[in-house]
């Protein structure tokens, strides 16, 4: 099912339509359903001591550092500490454990490459989280170019991520797609100019948001006419 929640989403609107050049996927969520494997990460270093999914989901897709400083408050886990425990949790479970794979990622994907669209991935993720994730789901070798939270000053919601992804793959904001799960990241790549698409694929699916010009169950509802420059939104 493909819904539209922007009332400026019609033919007219010149940010949902036009020519194509990139596309730009999210990971955690997107490509890959490594929510609950980064929550149970955090659940591990913060034992005995609880953290419910509420209190998790308000920074998913967000930046690293607001995270980091309210474990600190918290649960009392100084940041260095935490960030020398968590990444070793979840490099492990990348590893060693099933491949978290989001259903349809690595078809839409491919679909973008034999357009010979340019493809890039910009997560709010750690870099060292971000390559094993990407070999864990079998599409690292798809991806020429990854922008990570190391590359970056201002995290998402903040559109700094998008804006320096296009300018490396050297395209507009307004000829990419931007391939989204969470509230902070459709925001970010909504506030850059990029048409945006939320899939609400994951175990830990964000609420439809108005910023999307399509929200999407799954990648079976993607619209591949989207890539040659037809309005991102709901099939007529």
């Amino acid at each position: 099912m493909t819904i539209d929640l922007r009332a400026s989403n019609t033919p007219g609107d010149p940010a949902s339509r036009g020519e194509i050049e990139a596309v730009i996927f999210d990971l955690d969520g997107v490509l890959a359903d490594t929510e609950v494997i980064h929550l149970e990460a955090s659940r591990r270093v913060i034992a005995p001591a609880e953290l419910n999914l509420e209190e998790y989901a308000q920074f998913i897709g967000g930046g690293w550092q607001p995270y980091v400083s309210w474990i600190e408050v918290t649960y009392g886990i100084p940041v260095a500490e935490f960030d020398a425990r968590y990444t070793p949790a979840i490099v492990e479970a990348l590893r060693f454990g099933p491949s978290p794979a989001m259903t349809g990622a690595d078809a839409l994907v491919r679909a973008v490459v034999r357009r010979d669209l340019r493809v890039a991935v910009a997560s709010m993720s750690k870099r060292e989280w971000v390559e094993p994730t990407l070999e864990a789901i079998g599409l690292r070798a798809l991806f020429p170019l990854v922008v990570t939270l190391d590359d970056i000053e201002r995290p998402k919601p903040d559109p700094e991520i998008y804006l320096h992804a296009a300018a490396l793959l050297g395209v507009a904001p307004e000829a990419c797609i931007a391939v989204e799960d969470s509230v902070h990241g459709v925001a970010s790549a909504a506030a850059a100019g990029m048409r945006v698409v939320q899939v609400r694929q994951a175990s830990l699916p964000s609420d439809p948001q108005p910023g999307a010009h399509a929200v999407i169950d799954s990648f079976l509802d993607f619209d591949l006419a989207w890539l040659d420059g037809q309005p991102v939104g709901p099939r007529a």
